[in-house]
This record gives C-alpha cells, structure tokens and sequence, in this order.
C-alpha cells in the first residue's frame, strides 16, 4: 500500500477534476507553518513549527466543520472539552510522518472518491455540477484549497487504514465476548450495618500511640508559604484611557452583525431527491394527514427531519433557507426545490430576532476598547518593571512608581489553604498559578512574570516559609481516636460479614443469616458485568461474576460503613448470537482492536519524530491550566 502512495505523490489531477472537488465528508485540514521557533511556537512536530496563529486557524476550521456536520452553532469551550485540540495535533504527526515516507494519493484514486460521494449525486445517480457550488460556497473554501486539503485526507485515510486494519475477528472471539457480555447471574444480598457489632472497648494512649506511630504520614501539618503578588491588570489603567463616540460608533459599525440577534425557527422539512417522492408526500399532508407521519411513511427518520430551532445560516441550502424564513407558523410549504434536493417544510415556533442599538451598546464598546488598549499598554510596563527589578527595586516598592497594587497574602498551602483550613480571602486572580510560581521558588529568587492572560502580568515572590512537619500525639490525640476506633469496628464488621458468607458458603439459609443481620434479602435478575444499580456498587457486581453458582461473598457498602453479603443464586449462560447481531459484535470488536493499534501507532510516531506542546499557551487560547509538556 505504501508503495502505491509513493506513485500517486508525483501525479496530477487533471484539470476536469477540479470542477468536482466537493465532498460532504471532508475532515478539515491542517497546513504546517515552517516560521522558525519564537515566543508564538505552540508546538514542535517532527521539527516543524506550529505558530498560536496557524492553531487558531485550524481550531476555527475543525470547528466550522463539526458546526456543519451537527446543523448548530458548537461553543468552542466545548469543542475543546471533546478534545479538538489533541484531534488537531494528532492529524499533524500523520501529516508529518506521510511526507516523512514521502506519501500520496493518486489522482484516479482522487476521482473515483469524489464520484462515489452521494451528495454530489443527482436524482440519476450521475455527478450534479449544482451540488458542487453550493457546497464549496457552504464550506467557504476555493477548489485549489479543497484539491489540497481532499489529497491531504484521503493520505491520512489510508496510511491509518493500513495500521488498524488487523487480523479478521473469528468466531471463537465473538463467541468469548458474547458470552462475557451477555451471561447473566441472579444475586441475593442483603446489609450488614455497623451497628450490629458491639462497641469497641476505649483505646488506652499506648494503644493510640501505637496507632499514630504506624500513620504518621497522615498527621503532618503541610508547608505553608507567605507570597508578595505585584499585579499589572488592564483594570488598573484603563480608566486613563479615553475613547471618543466618533471612535466606540466605527468599532460599532464595523462589528454591528455581533449586536444583532437573529430570528431563530424551529424548522422540520422532509428532503426528497426526486419530485415523484416529494409530490406524494405533499399529495398527503394535503389529504389532512399529519407532517410527521408523512415523513415516517416517506422513509425519513424524525431526527432528520425536525432541524430543531436555527437560523437562517444554520441551513446548507440557501434556497429552502429563505422559504423557510418566509413561512407563516404552522403552514406547510409548498415543495421547493433545493439546489440538493426538494423539500416540504413546516415552521412550529418563531422566535423574532432583534439588534441592540449603538447608544445602548456604547459603554461596553469603550469599556472593551479601553481594556484592549491596556492590555497592550501592559506590555511597555512590563518591560520598565523587569528594568527596575533589575536596578534593585522590589516588588513592594513598585507601586510608588506604576499605578499597580502589591498584596502580600498570608501563609497558604499549595491548595490555597490557611493554617486555619479556610481558603485563603483574596481578589487576586487565577490563585493555584500565583501558588504554583511560588511553590517553585525560594526566599530571595526572582521569578519569571506570569502571564494571567486578560487579567494582566503578576509577579511572585517567597515572603516567609513554614515548613511541613510531624504533628505531636498531643495535637492530634482526638483525630487518631477517631481513626482508631473506625479501623476497630472496621475489623469487627468484616470478621462478623466474612463469618456470615463463609455460613452461607456452607448451605445455611441465605434468608435466616440476613434475618440475624437485622436486614432482608434482596434480589436482582438478570444482571450483566456492565449492570448498574443504585443499590449495589460496581465493585459488588464484578465480585458475584467472580464466585460460582450458589457461592457467596462479602465487600464494603457505599457508605464506606456498612458491608455487603451476596450470593448468586443461578447462572444463565448467554443466548447464541444470530447472524446479525454476531456481524455487530464482530464490528464492535473490530472498532476496539483498530482503536488499540491506532492509538499504538500515533504514540509510536510521537516518540520517533518528537511531538512538544507549550501547554501554557495551549491552555491560554482555550482557557484551561497551565504548564508544559515534552511528549
């Protein structure tokens, strides 16, 4: 397969196929910036350099695609919780070890991807020259720039395929797996609580001590530190920085779409690719007959007929777009055709759009200006407070000479706690960097100025250190009587639990040992490895697929007090799988194994080409933590 790719890599494809580069399926691309390394270098692959810039740029597109594969507007916030980030630079270690194997695609391969695609098929089954404007004008991106993110994907696509592509599943597998899957077991239960064993007898202190001396580790008073904070914040300075009506009214026209709200429906539309189909359906609703019944009798899932509540950008097709935004509430459209396909439409809510005015919009318009315009001011007093600190002049003394505030905050472990407990009472912002800067440092180290982002440029420095020690027995005397008293009826209620499974084990009447406990017998059927039940902890379930038919067991209950007893009382084999739910597992298991070996393989490329993300600028741009990370 490799060899095959090295041959497509010298073609090109001819000038017909760029008339065609449209296709729903496209994974958006990702393009190398080749800069040198400097303070904007996010990452480092295989040598290259990725800038922030480059990575906003690709965020931005992976982003519009997953927008138009859901119809809805994504939060990016969220699109960096599902990992986008790591998708994104997972693409670029296959990118850089397909031109490191010096990898393409051929142009017929190109070609015949791009036929095989339906939607840029017509009614005829034939290539629809329609589809492939709107969709290129959808996608917002050239046929060159198509041509060369296409080629890039289907490399990708391939080079994949032939890692994850294993040995095929046999029968004997699938049978193994539905046969863990699937075995279900019948388990009686009942509790055990706490009380039903008797007070422990009162710890004498050499008990105690004994106790505390074999759990030091847990009674040690952590370090504390005392920290001097100088932050420069745009809050500081903006109020000194004035912006005129003539300049807040350009901001405000130039950015006026961000002020409007736009109407939003609630669209459902039945697409057809063939107007005997939609003239059927339409020939229905008219007969009186309800819109999503017709839908379900034309062979349309709901899903994919109600859009939900959108704009008039959310949908593809400009076409049904506007016809949909002119439909009165609770009308049915006539059929329109579509530049893909011809749909019936119906509108059940509307909700008016509106556009807030520049008078009302004003003060948040200087007030962002202003803070912008700080923010860049900060820059320059960074660099005069890096130049005083260097002439000997400390943190404390710099608000004499910057319009910045300097706050010293008392001693705190590095979760932010006083030597009270209490967290720590502070404005300042992002504390655990503040912490972390100052949990790295000493007493007398100048440390780097950390960047907060939109809240400014801090500085960090060790006033006073306390540090960890052994607390006495007499400090903690009352602690370790607790613990030691939980530990004594700890030990006792699973000796009594153990005695009672082990009763069990020896045919003694599951009802009247649960009876003795205080408790009754519970029993849940038909339960799985991967049942859930609020009444039985996970670690419970696991344990009665561990014992055989008629055997018993115990384990601690949820509470962390009580204990479990359990028995499994019968043992159902799992039924043999027919043809097509063997065929599901058989993919099921397939999926996994290529997951493994995907996962197998990037790793092995990030550790033959070098992968290193500056983890603090990535968390910056997506608004997480902080650090740095050699991978």
């Amino acid at each position: 397969m490799l060899d095959i790719l090295r041959r497509g890599a010298s073609g090109w494809l001819a000038k017909l196929l760029m008339g065609l580069l449209v296709a729903s399926f496209v994974v958006w691309g990702v393009r190398y910036n080749d800069s040198g390394a400097g303070s904007n270098t996010l990452a480092q692959i295989g040598g290259r350099n990725i800038t922030t810039v480059e990575y906003q740029r690709l965020f931005a597109e992976e982003l519009k695609r997953m927008e138009a594969q859901s119809h809805q507007r994504i939060d990016p916030a969220l699109a960096h919780k599902f990992g986008v980030d790591r998708q994104i630079f997972s693409g670029l270690m296959i990118d850089a070890q397909a031109r490191q194997l010096n990898l393409g695609i051929s142009d017929q391969a190109l070609l015949e991807r791009l036929k095989s695609q339906k939607s840029l098929q017509g009614a005829n089954g034939e290539f629809d020259p329609a589809a492939l404007r709107f969709m290129l004008q959808n996608l917002g991106m050239t046929e060159e720039g198509y041509f060369t993110t296409l080629r890039r994907d289907l490399v990708r696509e391939q080079l994949l395929g032939s890692v994850t592509t294993g040995a095929p599943v046999s029968a004997a597998l699938v049978d193994a797996f539905n046969q863990f899957e699937g075995e279900e077991r019948t388990i009686d239960y009942f509790l055990l609580p706490a009380g039903k064993v008797p007070a422990p007898a009162k710890a004498d202190d050499a008990k105690l001590k004994a106790y505390f001396e074999a759990h030091t580790d847990q009674y040690r008073a952590p370090e504390y530190r005392a920290l001097g904070v100088l932050l420069a914040s745009p809050e500081d300075i903006k109020s000194t920085i004035l912006v005129g009506d003539d300049e807040a009214k350009g901001i405000y026209d130039a950015t006026k779409s961000t002020y409007v709200v736009p109407e939003r429906r609630h669209v459902q539309a039945m697409s057809f690719q063939d107007k005997a189909a939609s003239d059927k359906a339409f020939a229905a609703l008219k007969s009186g007959k309800d819109f999503m019944a017709v839908a379900i009798d034309s062979g349309l899932a709901e899903k994919d007929v109600d859009r939900g509540l959108i704009t008039k950008a959310d949908l593809l097709d400009k076409v049904v777009a506007e016809a949909a935004f002119k439909l009165d509430k609770d009308k049915v459209s006539d059929p329109v055709e579509g530049a893909l396909a011809t749909s019936i439409l119906r509108v059940t809510e509307i909700q008016p759009g509106s556009t807030k005015s520049f008078d009302d919009a004003k003060a948040a318009i200087k007030d962002t200006r202003a803070r912008e315009m700080a923010a860049k001011q900060l820059i320059d007093y960074r660099a005069k407070i890096e130049d005083e600190r260097a002439g000997g002049r400390t943190l404390k003394e710099m608000p004499a000479k910057f319009p910045f505030k300097y706050t010293e905050l008392p001693l705190a472990d590095k979760a932010g706690l006083g030597t009270d407990g209490k967290p720590l009472a502070t404005q300042l912002p992002n504390l655990q960097a503040l912490l972390k800067t100052g949990y790295s440092s000493d007493i007398g180290i100048e440390t780097d100025p950390i960047d907060l982002g939109k809240d400014g440029w801090a500085w960090v420095e060790v006033k006073d250190v306390k540090a960890s020690r052994a607390k006495t027995f007499d400090e903690v005397k009352t602690d370790v009587e607790k613990a030691n008293l939980d530990t004594d009826i700890a030990a006792a209620l699973g000796k009594l639990a153990g005695d009672l499974a082990g009763r069990a084990n020896k045919g003694e009447d599951f009802a009247k040992l649960a009876k003795e406990s205080g408790s009754d017998v519970k029993t849940i059927a038909a339960v799985t490895r991967v049942t859930q039940n609020p009444d039985l902890p996970p670690a419970a379930i696991q344990l009665a697929f561990a014992v055989a038919k008629g055997g018993a067991a115990t384990l601690g209950a949820a509470d962390g007090k009580a204990r479990i007893i359990l028995r499994v009382s019968d043992i159902k084999p799992a039924k043999p799988l027919d043809a097509d739910h063997a065929a599901k597992a058989r993919k099921a298991l397939t999926e996994k194994l290529a997951g493994g070996l995907e996962s197998q393989y990037l790793a092995g490329i990030q550790q033959s080409l070098g992968f290193r993300v500056d983890e603090a600028q990535l968390n910056q741009l997506t608004n997480t933590g902080n650090g740095e990370t050699d991978q």
